[in-house]
């Protein structure tokens, strides 16, 4: 089979990480997720995975967050079995044949160049619809309106810490003003590790740049009155049985302050219900 070559933007080249992380995860004995799908689309892209081949931690923190996210998901799905969940910058992401219950309706949300790769891959259905532009564009709003009134679940998972404060506040006030009651999950990052993410073991091979840090997430509630956080993790919420695999050092300095709170996953209702 042809390889396909990889013509991205700066910040959507890095959905190339989680796809590798995800596709490496089916060669461990007791896998954190298990996804043959993502093994099978690294197969087919020409592209030099080689550069993250050391990267242990990013490696198995993307599959660590994946897990997370697709708990709330599960979670969403076992209460609204026919509700509507929107991947927002869902790149190769895999997370629809992970969850899939028969029944929900699955918008796949990411800019043109991304979902013209993703496009190469996956295949929309009636129950699984794409949508190429911004999230900052308000013109994917009606599209998901168009399915009529449903619950609704956002997710964004790495996608907001590559916008500026300025932008997530928009994306944020777009969501609660169109989708009253809709639940969102996301992640988000301290400044100082904003600050310091040129130590991060595979950024320095990219050109994209962490924009936005906040140091503690409940602070999003005072941006508007419709925000309330639900939830709040961190990557050791994993079933402790994963926690053996991170190196002892790191999870010992991990555990203590300010790293515990460095990087955090979270789920936040807009608006009333």
């Amino acid at each position: 089979m042809p390889t396909t070559k990889v013509q991205l933007g700066a910040v959507q080249e890095t959905l190339l990480i989680p796809l590798w992380a995800r596709a490496a995860e089916n060669n461990q004995p007791d896998p954190i997720l298990r996804d043959p799908k993502s093994a099978e689309i690294l197969g087919q892209i020409d592209y030099d995975f080689s550069k993250l081949a050391k990267a242990e931690g990013t490696q198995m923190g993307c599959c660590m967050r994946g897990w997370l996210f697709d708990r709330w998901v599960s979670a969403f799905l076992a209460g609204h079995p026919d509700g509507i969940v929107v991947e927002i910058g869902c790149g190769l992401n895999t997370r629809f044949e992970r969850v899939d219950n028969g029944r929900v309706l699955w918008f796949d949300l990411d800019l043109p160049d991304a979902m013209a790769l993703r496009g190469r891959f996956f295949e929309p259905t009636d129950r699984r619809r794409f949508i190429a532009a911004s999230a900052l564009d308000p013109a994917w709003v009606e599209i998901v309106n168009s399915a009529g009134p449903r619950p609704v679940l956002f997710v964004a998972e790495a996608v907001l810490i590559y916008l500026s404060e300025a932008q997530v506040r928009q994306f944020l006030a777009l969501v609660a003003e169109h989708f009253a009651g809709a639940l969102l999950a996301f992640d988000s990052m301290a400044p100082s590790a904003v600050k310091n993410q040129h130590r991060h073991e595979v950024m320095r091979y990219y050109n994209a740049r962490f924009q936005w840090g906040i140091r503690d997430i409940r602070a999003i509630e005072s941006w508007d009155s419709r925000y309330r956080v639900l939830e709040s993790c961190t990557f050791w919420d994993v079933p402790k049985r994963y926690h053996r695999r991170v190196p002892l050092l790191m999870r010992l300095l991990y555990s203590l302050p300010p790293l515990n709170n460095a990087y955090r996953l979270s789920l936040v209702r807009l608006g009333r219900e």
